[in-house]
């Protein structure tokens, strides 16, 4: 999942941005522009969303990371976490399924 996806799963528990934002002690203006790619989030905002969220720490922080890392080999360190949250998300969706 990417932070977009995140922060707009935040922003559905929390009722609007803003009050994510109060929650994550972040301007909305930060999430905003956080979901256009714009910027990632500080690692204390990551772990709260996460918490928020019931979901690993370190699928957040690596979703953010790669919003504004430019070196390969550290965006290469930081996907499999992505794919990992991923490939959960769907084994959880294909249970639901009726």
């Amino acid at each position: 999942m990417n932070l977009r996806a995140y922060i707009e799963q935040g922003e559905e528990f929390q009722g609007t941005l803003r009050a994510l934002g109060e929650y994550l002690g972040q301007a909305a203006t930060v999430l905003s522009d956080a979901k256009a790619g714009k910027r990632g989030l500080p690692s204390i905002a990551c772990v709260k969303l996460a918490q928020l969220l019931g979901v690993d720490p370190t699928t957040v922080i690596a979703a953010s990371e790669l919003v504004t890392e430019k070196k390969e080999d550290r965006r290469a360190f930081w996907l499999p976490f992505v794919l990992k949250s991923n490939a959960k998300g769907a084994k959880k969706h294909a249970h639901h399924v009726p």
